[in-house]
């Protein structure tokens, strides 16, 4: 009588197989069954001898995807995992280095990612990761046949760094209320502006509360409803709020952002026409 073992054994059309501790495939005796039986049988089989490795990194991102805060406040941020198959999940610990393109306006601790608001202004926040890239090593391959081949192949190990950004505004206080308008250091609201048709540009311009020394144009989601009158730029190191006309018509321009609190806080509409 036998006894209970840990391995496992699939049935071929050119004989028997048996897996045993260590994952390996020995031809135990011929028989022959239907080639669709192999198939059903052989993903459970392959399973079961640890063929089947973690979804592949397919890259990262960072959450939340901006934030605006206020000098000396915090703002935690988080880095994800994205993996080929659709699964994500958080990257913690010392898996994750941080940095900011400026720390006179905004530091970041690393481990960690948490972020201090220094001076007015606006700093790219990076996290850094690194992960091994799979298929190191050596694997045992089935393929099907008639016949069926079993063969290992080997490949060299390595490793992928991977990185994601985000942008944080430090304002001189928490953002509870955004005006925006075409006229820069100027609080007052604006519902209509005025460009020619294409190529032409407008620049507009974030304050926070009320407070034209308050600059979040930088900070701020900028929006343009109809993309195929004007755009606008958003989330540009080279510069945001620069609205570019496409076509005759009128598109309605806004401005958002979330504060430390995590309130969303939008601006008023500017009915921006292109003529």
């Amino acid at each position: 009588m036998g006894s209970a073992g840990t391995g496992g054994s699939f049935v071929g059309n050119r004989g028997e197989f048996s897996c045993g501790a260590g994952g390996q495939l020995k031809p135990v005796r011929g028989r022959l069954v239907p080639t669709v039986a192999v198939g059903l049988f052989l993903s459970a089989f392959l399973a079961g001898c640890g063929f089947f490795v973690n979804p592949t990194f397919s890259s990262t991102y960072i959450s939340p995807a901006s934030a605006t805060i206020a000098t000396s406040d915090t703002v935690q941020l988080a880095a994800h995992a994205l993996y080929a198959n659709g699964s994500q999940d958080e990257i913690g610990g010392d898996s994750v280095s941080w940095s900011s393109s400026d720390p006179t306006i905004a530091t970041v601790s690393s481990p960690g990612g948490l972020v201090t608001g220094v001076a007015v202004g606006t700093a790219t926040i990076t996290a850094t990761t690194s992960t091994t890239v799979p298929g190191s090593g050596c694997q045992t391959v089935v393929s099907l046949g008639p016949p069926i081949q079993v063969q290992q192949v080997c490949h060299s190990g390595g490793s992928q760094t991977f990185t994601a950004t985000v942008n944080v505004s430090v304002t001189a206080s928490n953002v509870n209320r955004a005006v925006i308008t075409t006229t820069q250091a100027s609080t007052v609201s604006q519902s209509t502006a005025t460009i020619s048709e294409a190529p032409a540009t407008l620049q507009f311009y974030a304050y926070a509360d009320g407070d034209a020394s308050n600059d979040v144009t930088q900070g701020v989601t900028w929006t343009s409803s109809n993309k195929s009158v004007a755009t606008i730029s958003s989330g540009l190191s080279s510069g945001n709020g620069l609205a570019t006309s496409v076509g005759a018509g009128s598109t309605n321009i806004t401005a958002s952002t979330t504060n430390s609190t995590g309130q969303v806080v939008s601006s008023q509409t500017i009915v921006l026409t292109v003529q």
